[in-house]
């Protein structure tokens, strides 16, 4: 198999994705347990890169109302908010000024990508970023912002399982771009073309929202050193399956994605 990137890039990337208040209720329904921290896939992924020692630029939107560490476009209006129990059951989402994102340029060879920002966000980025010789790198959630000609516009997809079935469904022929799919308890694969590489993963823990930003994390760091993707994958299930013993969501990510071989 080969793979988009075989030397090191820079040490920058750029993150285009969303930034949430989370609200994180642990136990029954009336529960005292509240985790209340910044989260969402954008603001986890740049945080964990940047713990990492990455230079990450964010492109994203944020309201007044609630600190986010300087990080995003402070705009006019309510910050996102998400809503969660268990870190299991969404109870709610409320994107709110994460749609109003706007266009700025990107400066580093990558651009890690979600769809929390609108469709029209991610098109334009991803669309000036193929003109350019950028490579995009594709989270795609919420999957309800799919469509299909994204396969166009990323060179890297990092579906989980659900997603990964609602892309594809019973076309196996679409696979036609190199693929690092989130398996969960069940670990990762690794897909290019009709050829796939699957590792499983030990057992984890009970908290698993930051898992798959653990996991974006180390795809994009890997990416950036150069490795190869059996190193990829490695990384990327062990800082999944590190994140689930972990309460929150850029928390785990943060303390996960440290002291990984």
């Amino acid at each position: 198999m080969r793979m988009l990137v075989r030397s090191r890039l820079e040490n920058e990337v750029d993150v285009l994705g969303g930034a949430f208040r989370d609200l994180l209720f642990y136990g029954e329904i009336h529960s005292r347990d509240l985790l209340e921290i910044p989260g969402g896939t954008g603001y986890n992924v740049f945080l964990g890169l940047q713990t990492l020692g990455v230079k990450v630029n964010f492109h994203g939107s944020v309201g007044s109302d609630w600190p986010f560490d300087k990080v995003g476009k402070i705009r006019k209006g309510k910050s996102g908010v998400f809503v969660c129990r268990n870190e299991r059951e969404v109870l709610a989402v409320y994107r709110a000024v994460n749609l109003l994102t706007e266009y700025e340029d990107v400066h580093s060879k990558i651009l890690f990508a979600t769809l929390e920002c609108g469709r029209n966000a991610f098109e334009e980025y991803a669309s000036r970023a193929k003109e350019t010789g950028i490579m995009v790198i594709l989270d795609p959630s919420p999957i309800f912002e799919w469509r299909a000609e994204y396969l166009e516009l990323c060179d890297l997809l990092l579906p989980n399982s659900d997603e990964y079935k609602m892309i594809f469904g019973e076309h196996p022929e679409l696979k036609r771009i190199e693929m690092f799919v989130k398996l969960g308890v069940d670990g990762g694969i690794y897909f290019e073309n009709s050829e796939e590489y699957r590792l499983s993963v030990s057992k984890g823990g009970k908290f698993p929202l930051g898992c798959g930003d653990a996991f974006d994390v180390m795809v994009v760091y890997g990416m950036l050193k150069g490795m190869d993707f059996r190193e990829i994958l490695k990384i990327a299930i062990e800082a999944g399956r590190k994140a689930s013993f972990i309460r929150g969501s850029s928390t785990a990510v943060v303390e996960a994605v440290k002291n990984i071989d």
